[in-house]
């Protein structure tokens, strides 16, 4: 399709009472705050900056994308995390940004008698709010007007006397809120459970002025996840199994697969498959590939990068798409002493999810 689009197109697309849904990510947790904000303040240190883009369908030439950057802090003192998050979407003429404060509350069984627990705390739960604001907007420079044409197509530097959509780059309010919880059943293997719901207010994201107000408000995100994972340093390769699923307003999707780790050089090699509840819309099996770029020396920082790329599966649709890809980036860095004020720090990440010895 032309990058320029008729005004009837964009009439058609605003009369259409569609409802918004929040983009999903193949490698959730190198974005856990995007996932669930009780994830804030839970990387493998106090202090952690993760970001990660995606490119959907490469052969579209509206050159659809999503992003999203945060950055978190654990508070020993409060057993708990604050963090802000940066979301950011382009879907051809269609332009979604998000700014968003996030604050996260640990209990964890490590706090009232951790000698009871082996001085190993043995399980622990989260509880995170967010709180922000987002802006939908139509970048008019990939629109053409009526008025912009003639017999010979666009009139160079012409600019349409068509009236903009009055609520195009207003920002709303935004809430959500989630809850992890871990639990260790020895040293090996672990088990995390999540939930989380986006926009609870159910903010009105309409680009046009109207009456109802109902019909345009952005449906909650429901979103629920289940990890096991076994890790044993004395041995050459770990694994986890893993499953999410999404549902928001009538669409309803799941992500579940496995990733086998090689221990000695921290390299994880992922497969999923992703698709609708239904098995009858959108599908697609997905490889992961993730590395610490830090090495395992441990001297309080770790850097992690993970690539993605979804294959739709079904009849030419590969062809027609070319796929998905993702690039995602975590750094991990210790501030403070690890051993003090420290027995119940929580750890929500692409490797494991427990608490700090």
């Amino acid at each position: 399709m032309n990058k320029y689009l008729l005004t009837i197109i964009i009439i058609l697309q605003l009369a259409l009472n569609l409802q918004a849904q929040d983009p999903v990510f193949s490698q959730p947790f190198l974005s856990p705050v995007y996932l669930n904000p009780a994830a804030t303040g839970a990387g493998d240190y106090d202090l952690r900056f993760s970001a990660i883009y995606r490119r959907q369908w490469w052969s579209i030439p509206s050159q659809i994308s999503y992003s999203a950057v945060s950055v978190d802090k654990f508070v020993p003192s409060l057993h708990g995390g604050f963090g802000l998050l940066g979301t950011h979407s382009s879907e051809g003429y269609l332009k979604k940004t998000g700014i968003y404060g996030s604050y996260a509350y640990t209990i964890c069984s490590g706090t009232l008698s951790a000698a009871e627990n082996g001085d190993v705390p043995r399980w622990f739960a989260s509880g995170g709010l967010q709180f922000g604001f987002m802006q939908r907007r139509i970048d008019y420079s990939k629109l053409v007007f009526a008025d912009q044409l003639d017999v010979d197509g666009v009139i160079p530097g012409s600019v349409s006397s068509a009236d903009k959509a009055v609520n195009s780059s207003k920002w709303f309010a935004d809430f959500s809120a989630g809850l992890f919880f871990n639990y260790n059943f020895n040293d090996n293997n672990r088990l995390l459970l999540g939930g989380s719901a986006h926009h609870i207010n159910r903010p009105d994201e309409s680009l046009t002025s109207t009456a109802d107000t109902f019909r345009s408000q952005l449906p909650i995100r429901w979103t629920g996840n289940a990890m096991y994972t076994y890790t044993n340093p004395e041995q050459s390769w770990s694994y986890s199994i893993a499953g999410i699923v999404y549902t928001q307003d009538k669409q309803n999707s799941f992500q579940v697969g496995t990733e086998i780790t090689q221990n000695q050089y921290d390299i994880s090699l992922g497969v999923w498959y992703r698709g609708s509840i239904n098995f009858r819309n959108y599908d697609a099996f997905t490889v992961t590939l993730s590395i610490n770029l830090a090495g395992k020396s441990g001297n309080g920082y770790k850097v992690r990068a993970g690539l993605a790329h979804d294959a739709p599966i079904g009849q030419n649709r590969y062809s027609y798409t070319t796929g998905s890809s993702e690039l995602g980036f975590v750094w991990d860095q210790s501030t403070y002493n690890q051993d003090a004020n420290n027995a119940c720090k929580p750890r929500i990440n692409s490797k494991s999810a427990c608490p700090i010895d």
